[in-house]
């Protein structure tokens, strides 16, 4: 009985090619990332020699070992202009903040800052003329994050750097004095001059009225803010000084 000699009838996979082995039609190898079939009987040629081997498969892309790009607890995977980045762990209480299209994210203080901030207040009464505009001697500090609060002049200049949006607030009182008219006035000047707020106590009886204010207002840089009263009453008339009824105040809405 005659016998046909088929070959093989499937491929071989053997591995990884090497040299010193006697490789036959079909037998199948990886070399380099990529896989060959040989097709002539072959020892010690490599698989790129395209008289014994037909390439089956070609090796891909390297991607990103990400077992090597992070590298300690709490680091984080992110995608820049060209292929995966490791972003480190951030300060304990920062939020991680996206910067939009075409730029990184990062870690940044939750809320942002609200300095510069001061507050400040008459130690002791004072003295206002009648129908004169007086600045109120705001004289000792309670804080000023940024040392912009001058308790000489009793003005607060915006820094470089820290122009925006400002809430400023404070109160005066009387000290048991009448007269048609009271009020107080937040005043700016520097860069700026406008009056920002008039705060008017419409009583005019003998007695303690407060004025009491608040108003957030756009400063910039070089802005100088202060208070002053005024009141119609006739003669000299004192105004209480004291942490409770005499302050000033100021500080920046973060952005």
């Amino acid at each position: 009985m005659a016998t046909v000699n088929l070959g093989n009838i499937k491929l071989n996979w053997k591995g990884a090619y090497n040299a010193g082995t006697a490789y036959i039609v079909d037998d199948v190898v990886s070399y380099n990332g990529s896989s060959y079939v040989c097709i002539q009987a072959s020892t010690g040629n490599l698989p790129t020699n395209t008289t014994y081997w037909n390439q089956m498969s070609a090796k891909g892309t390297d991607g990103t070992d990400v077992g090597t790009t992070l590298t300690t607890q709490g680091d984080i995977l992110y995608r820049d202009g060209s292929g995966l980045q490791r972003l480190g762990y951030g300060t304990s209480g920062h939020a991680l903040v996206t910067k939009g299209s075409g730029q990184n994210p990062v870690w940044e203080a939750v809320g942002g800052s609200i300095t510069p901030a001061f507050h400040a207040y008459a130690n002791s009464n004072y003295t206002v003329a009648s129908v004169t505009e007086t600045i109120v001697p705001f004289n000792t500090e309670t804080y000023d994050t940024d040392n912009a609060y001058n308790n000489s002049n009793y003005t607060f200049t915006v820094p470089s750097g820290k122009a925006g949006k400002y809430v400023i607030y404070g109160s005066t009182r009387k000290n048991n004095f009448s007269g048609t008219r009271y009020f107080a006035q937040v005043l700016c000047t520097g860069t700026t001059t406008k009056t920002i707020l008039t705060a008017e106590n419409p009583y005019n009886g003998d007695g303690y009225p407060y004025i009491p204010w608040f108003i957030v207002e756009p400063l910039v840089v070089g802005d100088s803010i202060k208070v002053q009263v005024y009141h119609n009453d006739s003669g000299n008339r004192t105004m209480i000084g004291d942490k409770e009824s005499s302050y000033f105040g100021a500080y920046r809405l973060a952005d």
